[in-house]
């Protein structure tokens, strides 16, 4: 049988057991966050950019065929810079008024 351990011992031990849970936790976090914030929200967001624009060139017969099929895409990629900021501050927003308070119990 092996010695009782020390008390330096079981505090290394919950300590490093407390950082492994503080890791997996942040990597929980971390996780969601970019699912919501670089995925799903703005590939949602996109998308309905994109739709609306189609749905815009259906009634826009004075532009040229080659116009009404790349604007809905020029439309979408041009989005993407003012779409970031809002999706992150709205998904922090979001996380810290639920997930992250569960999180820090």
């Amino acid at each position: 049988a092996s010695a009782p351990a020390s008390t330096s011992e079981r505090s290394e031990s919950k300590s490093s057991s407390s950082r492994e849970i503080m890791a997996a936790m942040a990597t929980c976090d971390t996780l969601i966050w970019q699912t919501f914030a670089s995925v799903l929200i703005p590939g949602g967001t996109i998308n309905i950019i994109v739709r609306a624009s189609r749905f815009a060139m259906l009634r826009a017969t004075m532009l040229p065929v080659s116009a009404q099929k790349w604007i809905p895409t020029i439309s979408g990629l041009g989005s993407i810079p003012f779409i970031v900021h809002p999706i992150d501050d709205f998904v922090d927003y979001a996380m810290d008024n639920s997930i992250r308070k569960w999180l820090k119990k």
